[in-house]
């Protein structure tokens, strides 16, 4: 992406039981890839391992505390957050073309105060954009709206800390 991020869309499609992400940059380009549901769980550990890394969460002495200022941090960002805006549909360009592409390879490195994200098809290109702690809120915010839609069952995955729950305790049957 060749300019800053200006909006983000993700909205679960029952067709394709995948979640539709379109992004639109500042110069009028947008992006769009489709999210299977390992794929976004993937993402969620990119995203809430961001979010730890935030100085006043990993400041605190116990995970009590450490959990007790995320969710707050949490709840204010996503307060801030401009959740009513319509997603502008006339883009200038799609740089990746105009179909939806299937994100297959995800990468990622935190620098500083950022998330440098990349986010790639098994062939061709990709995405590459840094988000703050605020963006981060909104994604996660996202994608739990959307994953909730498709019943995906992964609520676990937003609230637990470090590890990303993937599929229920088994239970045995006698």
């Amino acid at each position: 992406m060749s300019n800053s991020l200006s909006q983000m869309q993700m909205l679960y499609v029952s067709e394709e039981d995948r979640i539709l992400f379109r992004v639109n940059s500042t110069s009028g380009e947008e992006f769009r890839f489709w999210l299977t549901r390992r794929y976004v769980l993937l993402l969620i550990k990119v995203l809430k391992d961001y979010a730890d890394k935030d100085p006043d969460v990993s400041a605190q002495a116990t995970p009590a505390e450490k959990k007790a200022v995320e969710e707050f941090k949490q709840e204010k960002r996503i307060s801030d957050a401009n959740f009513t805006m319509q997603f502008a549909e006339e883009s200038s360009s799609y740089p990746l073309g105009e179909s939806t592409l299937l994100a297959f390879k995800l990468s990622f490195s935190i620098k500083d105060t950022s998330l440098q994200l990349s986010i790639q098809p098994k062939e061709g290109r990709g995405i590459n954009f840094v988000i703050n702690q605020e963006i981060n809120a909104s994604m996660i915010q996202l994608l739990k709206t959307a994953a909730e839609k498709g019943e995906w069952g992964i609520q676990n995955a937003f609230t637990t800390s470090g590890q990303v729950a993937t599929s229920p305790q088994k239970r045995v049957i006698n």
